[in-house]
């Protein structure tokens, strides 16, 4: 019940950007270029190297529909104590 309220209160978008990945102790490698076209209406979500069966493995960009009044924040991976945490992006209102 907490957490219906809650999410009256913030909002959804406010709720969905907290998922924490625990990743290797190792640094992931550095990102990979991608190619790609602006398209109307959605905007590019970059890859990044994701934690599977114990390595990094390369998770390709994609679009996502654009949403009027806020801005993608692209995930990012934070050292934390010995190791890696990954955080992922979401969409913030406009500052």
């Amino acid at each position: 019940m907490l957490g219906l309220s809650l999410m009256a209160l913030i909002g959804p978008a406010a709720l969905a950007d907290v998922v924490v990945i625990h990743g290797g102790r190792d640094a992931p490698p550095p990102p990979i270029e991608e190619h790609y076209s602006p398209r109307r209406g959605y905007v590019w979500v970059g890859g990044h190297h994701a934690w599977r069966h114990h390595h990094y493995v390369w998770s390709r960009g994609h679009y996502v529909r654009e949403r009027r009044g806020y801005d993608y924040e692209p995930g990012r991976w934070d050292r934390h104590e010995d190791h890696y945490d990954w955080y992922d992006g979401g969409w913030r209102p406009h500052r």
